[in-house]
């Protein structure tokens, strides 16, 4: 009886846990509206509000309070297809994360910041008994990061250098729901779990004085440690009911991988922008996943995520007598996920992303609009028996919708 039940907790949690490491399906960098019409590549410029959340080298830039409201829609569809060519699509409805940040600058050198977001989480649901019912039926993910940030201007002792650190407090949730199947006899089974964890994140920008055109700037951010722990619940007729592992306590741990990232910025006239970002993700060490199970029992399941880089490419183009700007930028972002371990609760492939976007100004108030879409991709299974074990293709596309507020307070 311990095969099925490791079986049923690896499926378990493969699709409730494991999901906070797909960088595609699970990770979303959207959380600034003006960031996102030029495909996210703003870690050399960034020294607005939201430079607390990319790189809180530029959180001691700007003079004044500011402060940034964004709402970001996401609309994502993935698909399924079997060896036979039947496709299944998902049914998962639009996904809607707020993100709010402030920074404040103190003294000419001095700024403190502090932010709230959700890098890590969407939510995957397909249509009721379909082919992979019994792996992942319902999930959803949510991790909320809030951070406070200090920074400092170091024009004064190194012209064109300022730095920055911050701390991440990071509660999270999990919910997921999938089928049980014995032949004809269909039950349910659910988990729910959250967790707590700490993090942090430092970066620099620097602005060469020689160059007045050129901006360079990196950020770090740790891994987070998440142990969650959570009950396990399952339906099914009373007949079978034995089979199933009883009801009660499971755990697990989850990091959340370290990403190390850098851009540069031109300007190539007064009004052209140009920058290229590049951010590397540590999936390498999801290598696996254990679960301590009710009755002492633990589940290892092997995931063998690889590292990304992921390319970056924005322009921004300003109008100053409309008092406005224009944006565009592509997005080149590798999945982790090995074509062995791809599964239908973490469908992925690796994306081709564009976008655009504008921006207007009223006194001291911007309003942002960033727009992007995922072009159709598609990543094939192996042909390795049992991994995994549903041979196919796997598709997905989305589209994104960030509006963000931002008002400027002070001199």
């Amino acid at each position: 009886m311990h095969t099925l039940r490791t079986s049923l907790f690896a499926a378990l949690g493969l699709g409730a846990l494991a999901g906070v490491a797909s960088a595609n399906g699970f990770y979303v960098s959207e959380h600034d509206a003006e960031g996102t019409g030029r495909a996210g590549a703003i870690l050399a410029t960034n020294d607005g509000p939201t430079s607390v959340i990319y790189n809180p080298g530029g959180i001691a830039l700007a003079k004044g309070t500011q402060v940034a409201i964004t709402t970001t829609l996401i609309v994502a569809r993935g698909s399924y297809s079997d060896q036979m060519d039947v496709q299944t699509d998902t049914d998962t409805p639009p996904a809607v994360l707020p993100s709010i940040s402030a920074t404040s600058r103190l003294t000419d050198m001095v700024g403190v910041g502090i932010g709230f977001h959700l890098p890590f989480g969407l939510s995957v649901s397909w249509p009721d008994n379909h082919a992979q019912a019994d792996v992942i039926q319902d999930q959803a993910l949510r991790t909320y990061f809030i951070t406070t940030g200090v920074g400092l201007n170091l024009d004064k002792q190194v012209p064109g250098l300022s730095i920055g650190a911050g701390l991440d407090l990071v509660p999270a949730t999990v919910k997921l729901e999938r089928a049980i199947i014995f032949g004809d006899v269909r039950g349910t089974a659910e988990l729910g779990g959250s967790a707590f964890g700490i993090g942090g994140r430092a970066g620099v920008q620097y602005r060469p004085p020689q160059l007045q055109q050129l901006r360079i700037g990196a950020t770090w951010r740790s891994q987070v440690n998440l142990d969650f722990k959570g009950e396990g619940d399952f339906d099914i007729d009373p007949a079978f009911r034995s089979q199933l592992p009883p009801d009660g306590d499971i755990t697990t741990s989850v990091r959340l991988p370290q990403t190390i990232a850098g851009g540069i910025a031109f300007n190539a006239t007064p009004e052209l922008q140009l920058e290229v970002d590049a951010i590397w993700i540590d999936w390498s060490k999801f290598d696996e996943l254990r679960i301590s199970l009710p009755g002492g029992v633990d589940s290892v399941a092997p995931q063998d995520y690889e590292d990304t880089v992921t390319l970056r490419v924005g322009a921004e183009y300003a109008l100053p007598k409309q008092k406005a700007a224009v944006r565009v930028g592509y997005i080149y972002d590798p999945t982790p996920i090995p074509n062995t371990t791809v599964s239908a609760s973490l469908p992925d492939a690796d994306r081709n992303v564009v976008s655009a976007g504008g921006s207007y100004a009223i006194g001291d108030y911007d309003l942002h609009l960033g727009l992007l879409w995922v072009l159709p991709s598609s990543q094939e299974t192996s042909d390795v028996e049992y991994m995994p074990q549903f041979k196919g293709k796997y598709e997905v596309t989305a589209f994104v919708t960030a509006l963000s507020f931002v008002g400027k307070f002070g001199k």
